[in-house]
């Protein structure tokens, strides 16, 4: 083989290891795997209560023919209120 041939074989032999280890990236941390991003907070327990303790209120609240409608309004004053007490 000619010289030229040789030193550029040569010159390929010895750079090609560092140059393939030169592309390999380094390994990222692993991550936790990534939690849904959904309201898990939930209110029903508080809803229950409270629409219980306003429908007894607006009964209590109200006589005769008014309590057809407070004992509804207040079993969904109650919830709505309960829910946000319970962290809803």
């Amino acid at each position: 083989m000619p010289a030229k041939t040789w030193g550029l074989l040569m010159a390929a032999v010895l750079l090609t290891p560092p140059a393939a280890l030169a592309e390999l990236e380094p390994e990222q941390p692993k991550l936790p795997p990534e939690l849904p991003l959904s309201d898990t907070n939930s209110c029903v327990e508080g809803t229950i209560a409270g629409g219980l303790i306003g429908a007894g209120i607006g009964g209590l609240a109200t006589r005769g023919r008014a309590r057809w409608i407070g004992v509804p309004v207040g079993a969904v004053g109650g919830a709505l209120l309960g829910c946000q007490i319970d962290g809803g």
